[in-house]
């Protein structure tokens, strides 16, 4: 009779694959981190544009960074440091808002990968409403 010689050999492989399991969910987490701080920067930029879009012009800048501000906050973002631009320009005749978006997103949750800080960014226009009633 032959004895078996593949005792153990469970725990080997498991003592393999564990660790390297463990570093691809923590890089899909990662991945769904950057998804969702892209998804909501984007989400951001569109609503500070719109807002602005809809202000009178002395306080159109002011309106639209503060919009961003709060979607930013009330959406608990991964972002570790926003930049946020209103600025007011014209394709030909029509006025139009653009709000861009700069995000850092932080990968401190992560450190066992020691992966870099992301920068994400978004920009939207808005043509300027006339018409809505200010």
């Amino acid at each position: 009779m032959k004895k078996d010689t593949s005792r153990g050999s469970l725990t080997v492989e498991a003592l393999i694959l564990v660790p390297a399991l463990m570093m691809l969910f923590i890089l899909i987490v990662y991945v769904g981190q950057l998804t969702d701080a892209s998804f909501r920067v984007h989400r951001a930029a569109d609503v500070s544009a719109r807002i602005a879009s809809q202000s009178n012009s002395q306080v159109m800048i002011s309106r639209g960074v503060t919009a961003a501000r709060y979607d930013l906050v009330g959406s608990s973002s991964t972002c570790e440091h926003a930049d946020i631009t209103v600025t007011r320009g014209k394709i030909g005749r029509i006025q139009t808002v653009t709000s861009s978006i700069t995000c850092v997103v932080s990968s401190s949750g992560l450190g066992l990968l020691s992966l870099p800080n992301r920068t994400v960014r978004a920009t939207s226009t808005e043509v300027v409403d006339y018409f809505s009633g200010r």
